[in-house]
């Protein structure tokens, strides 16, 4: 069976999975300037690429991995943060959501550590369900972010 890929509004849909590119945008100098990700598409190659550190990290890590499926090969590699508190991009899918549509992993090294991430639209905090100890739609709809005060409607699923 072929691998669809389609273009979609700031990346790409591939075989059901959202791959989305991501910077800050602002005119600033801020911390969520440093971070970013990518999404490059050479015929039936993909590259992602996301760098989820900034000048304050103090506790960098790499992963990556490659799989393939139907002559299709997606190649991931993250620059990432134990101690990140904000990030401009998007997190690239964890293996696993490649293995259970079928792909053959190629090449992996190291492992995504976070669980759900939910990012504020109003100053890029970042609310990780593994790290809160509660899953984000748990909260109640008035919860407010802890940074900026925004509402829990201002916050977007990242990874």
């Amino acid at each position: 069976m072929e691998v669809t890929i389609q273009k979609i509004p700031g990346g790409l849909m591939v075989d059901g999975i959202k791959l989305l590119k991501g910077k800050c945008g602002c005119t600033s100098i801020a911390k969520c300037c440093y971070s970013w990700s990518r999404v490059k598409q050479k015929g039936s190659n993909i590259d992602i690429e996301a760098k989820m550190t900034g000048p304050d990290t103090e506790d960098t890590y790499n992963w990556s991995y490659k799989v393939r499926k139907n002559g299709t090969t997606i190649h991931v590699r993250v620059e990432d943060a134990r101690d990140k508190e904000i990030y401009s991009g998007f997190i690239p899918p964890p293996v696993s959501e490649w293995e259970e549509k079928g792909w053959e992993v190629v090449e992996k090294d190291g492992e995504r550590e976070d669980g759900a991430v939910w990012r504020c639209a109003m100053c890029k905090w970042l609310y990780n369900d593994s790290k809160e100890g509660k899953p984000f739609a748990q909260l109640p709809e008035d919860w407010k972010c802890p940074k900026c005060g925004a509402l829990k409607k201002a916050f977007e699923k990242i990874g």
